[in-house]
């Protein structure tokens, strides 16, 4: 689930990227947001590298989270439970966890950051769209 939010904010943060770099039309951006969606991670940070760069910093967070996903995803059940069911480890694993929802709250918070300076750029109060987003999702 936290990785399907990380893929939500990449896949926004590309959008709106193209949108405003390139002039992407709305329908243009549907298109992407439900194939990037409906594809593993990979497909949109391998997008992303290619044609709308994060900063360095920013990029190294994205690949490390991918990889700790992957490996809470395929390889966690298999690797702690001959542990966890002795009692053992649970600490480590727990921190571990604990880390992947840090990290991904700040790989998100600093594409919203990158976001709103992109819409800023076009002349787009970050905050009008939010407000917008918002009413639209309750209503």
């Amino acid at each position: 689930m936290l990785g399907q939010k990380v893929q939500f904010a990449l896949t926004y943060y590309f959008c709106v990227h193209q949108a405003v770099r390139f002039g992407w039309k709305k329908s243009q951006m549907d298109e992407k947001v439900r194939l990037f969606l409906s594809k593993p991670m990979g497909v949109v940070i391998s997008e992303i590298k290619k044609q709308a760069p994060l900063p360095d910093d920013l990029s190294n967070k994205v690949d490390k989270f991918k990889a700790d996903r992957n490996w809470l995803v395929h390889y966690f059940d298999e690797e702690s439970t001959p542990y966890i069911s002795r009692g053992e480890k649970i600490d480590d694993y727990i921190c571990r966890l604990e880390q992947i929802v840090q990290d991904a709250q700040t790989i998100m918070f600093e594409l919203d950051e990158i976001g709103d300076a992109l819409m800023v750029e076009k002349g787009v109060d970050p905050q009008d769209v939010k407000r917008i987003a918002e009413e639209r999702l309750k209503g």
